[in-house]
């Protein structure tokens, strides 16, 4: 049976388009609610260029390019500003630092930066700072620019930096315990600091500084103060341009808050509140929720919310509709039937897009329940494992492309990066 979408501006109606039934399935598919925002989304929440066709590798990263790599090699794509990448990886027991082209993947400085225990990140105007602790109490540690020459200028003495994320022209350190954050400039003043009650990682999530601990604990902070904006345990926060998503996960209190963003600045109060329900996984522009307990469900529900208001654009619902495995995929959407075969709509207007056949035995690259999504764009989807890559024309559902690997696969501002072993690999777009 043909799965169809319908938009109704009734908040979380799970129950509501249960009690529809087939009727819910003949109003106009893909229709906006009035004043509905489109997302407008950048190269975040699995969004990818073009690679309608197996791409070829761009470039590739390994101890010939990488001095010092050791071991297995721990590579990774530590920050991004446009086309410049900050790349650092594993020298023994340390961590150094290079600047590359994310088209070319030609290194910008001659030499990598050695921080020792420290770190470096980018700050908005795209300057390298870095916290380098080379020895516990040494002379040489301290807060250092770095040009695009990669000479290293010292603006401040001494650090216990383990981590490092640009804010403003500031940086927030995170302490070599994790307990500590710190926002300081590049001379070493203090803005604020704030001392967690578990060890804490900050990011950066669109426009907003977001802080998750280890025991469980999210938090967005103001970033002028470092108070807290929003506060939970036992939750997840997950951000889109115009809004935020927490997921409260304990089970007396299962629920989705949405809270409003306007000038990068996130409301404490939330605009909607739905108890019951959770979100689909997968980056995505656009959070889709459903029941946590389908139980006495015949069918899948799912709804499509707009985080700044958290009213849902629109929902979907079908007799053979699977009650799981749906989950977002960049733009697009991807829902299961209960037969194992799949359907693809486009997230911001629920327009219905291909079919995909149920998966074929033997062959894991034809069942998604398996593979993570690693992005899509407006033509294809591409999932993958640690064996292969597969990607979907999603107006047909076919297979585009697959692309054998050894290793993992992500998406960094468009791009397609591979890790395979002590190899960071970007795959070309089209």
């Amino acid at each position: 049976m043909p799965t169809r979408s319908s938009s109704r501006r009734r908040l979380f109606g799970m129950p509501t388009v249960a009690a529809l039934g087939a009727a819910a399935l003949v109003v106009t598919a893909g229709v906006i609610l009035s004043g509905s925002p489109a997302p407008s989304v950048g190269s975040g929440h699995g969004e990818l260029l073009d690679y309608t066709s197996t791409p070829e590798t761009a470039w590739t990263l390994d101890d010939s390019s990488l001095p010092g790599l050791t071991g297995d090699g721990d590579i990774t794509v530590a920050d991004t500003r446009g086309d410049d990448w900050l790349v650092s990886y594993t020298t023994g027991i340390r961590t150094s630092y290079v600047l590359v082209d994310a088209a070319t993947g030609e290194l910008a400085w001659d030499e990598p930066v050695n921080t020792g225990f420290g770190a470096c990140a980018f700050d908005d105007d795209d300057a390298v700072g870095c916290a380098i602790r080379p020895r516990a109490g040494g002379d040489d540690n301290g807060f250092y620019v770095i040009g695009r020459d990669g000479r290293a200028e010292k603006t401040a003495d001494g650090s216990d930096t383990a981590r490092l994320i640009g804010l403003g022209d500031d940086f927030v350190h995170v302490s070599d315990s994790g307990y500590r954050v710190t926002r300081q400039t590049v001379y070493g003043a203090v803005k604020w600091s704030r001392t967690f009650a578990a060890a804490a990682t900050p990011r950066l999530s669109d426009g907003l500084l977001v802080v998750s601990t280890v025991d469980g604990g999210r938090f967005v902070l103001d970033p002028d103060t470092g108070d807290d904006r929003l506060a939970c345990e036992s939750c997840e926060v997950t951000t889109y341009p115009t809004g935020v998503a927490v997921e409260h996960r304990r089970p007396s209190d299962l629920g989705v808050a949405f809270h409003p963003v306007v000038d990068r600045a996130v409301a404490p109060r939330p605009a909607a509140t739905a108890d019951g329900l959770v979100l689909s996984a997968g980056p995505s522009t656009l959070p889709v929720v459903t029941a946590s307990d389908q139980t006495l469900e015949a069918s899948g529900h799912y709804q499509v919310i707009d985080p700044a208001t958290g009213h849902a654009l629109w929902q979907v619902a079908d007799p053979e509709l699977s009650k799981v495995h749906a989950f977002g995929c960049g733009p697009v959407v991807t829902f299961a039937r209960k037969d194992r075969s799949r359907v693809f709509f486009t997230l911001a207007d629920g327009s219905r897009l291909g079919d995909m056949a149920s998966p074929r035995l033997g062959q894991p690259d034809t069942n998604l329940d398996y593979l993570h999504c690693v992005g899509a764009s407006d033509e294809v989807a591409v999932f993958g494992d640690t064996a292969a890559l597969t990607a979907y024309r999603t107006d047909t559902g076919e297979q585009a492309w697959t692309l054998p690997i050894n290793g993992t696969a992500s998406a960094v501002d468009g791009r397609i990066v591979l890790l395979q072993g002590s190899q960071l690999s970007v795959l070309k777009p089209n």
